[in-house]
């Protein structure tokens, strides 16, 4: 998943952003490969966030060339499983957190259009059109098509 990741310039992925449905996700904040620290977290769950928010920038490596403000908690903390299985426990905070949450959500069945307010993802919602028909990974375009016809076609609150 790491060579996924840099290859196509990402900070993070989520298994199911590869076709394979488990709770597993990389990420490593520098971009790099043989750069920063490279996480991998297997059932992660999320036992408390910040009360402060922070908008920031986002992107999506399931939906390229599409980057929109999107609020999130500024510090998480986490429970978790190693790649052996070992039980562990972070706190993270600034882009790690970001990182993560962007992530876990994918996890979860919710995408980062869910998190845009509704100014924004108007502004954004012509590169969706775009988008319908860019598919990164091939395991995902059935289903990404199917969310992306019914993101720019209607969001409603």
């Amino acid at each position: 998943m790491f060579d996924v990741m840099y290859k196509t310039d990402g900070i993070g992925l989520s298994a199911p952003q590869v076709g394979v449905n488990v709770q597993l996700m990389v990420f490593n904040p520098a971009g790099v490969k043989g750069e920063g620290e490279e996480i991998v977290l297997v059932n992660p769950v999320v036992y408390k966030m910040s009360k402060r928010l922070l908008v920031y920038e986002e992107s999506c490596l399931s939906f390229p060339g599409i980057y929109a403000n999107v609020v999130r908690p500024d510090n998480v903390k986490i429970d978790a499983q190693d790649v052996t299985g070992a039980k562990i426990k972070f706190k993270l905070s600034g882009l790690s957190a970001r990182v993560f949450q962007h992530e876990f959500d994918h996890l979860q069945g919710i995408l980062f259009f869910d998190r845009m307010s509704l100014d924004v993802l108007e502004s954004v919602r012509e590169g969706l059109k775009v988008c319908k028909n860019v598919i990164i990974v091939q395991n995902n375009e059935i289903a990404s098509k199917f969310y992306l016809i019914a993101v720019v076609n209607a969001r409603t609150v």
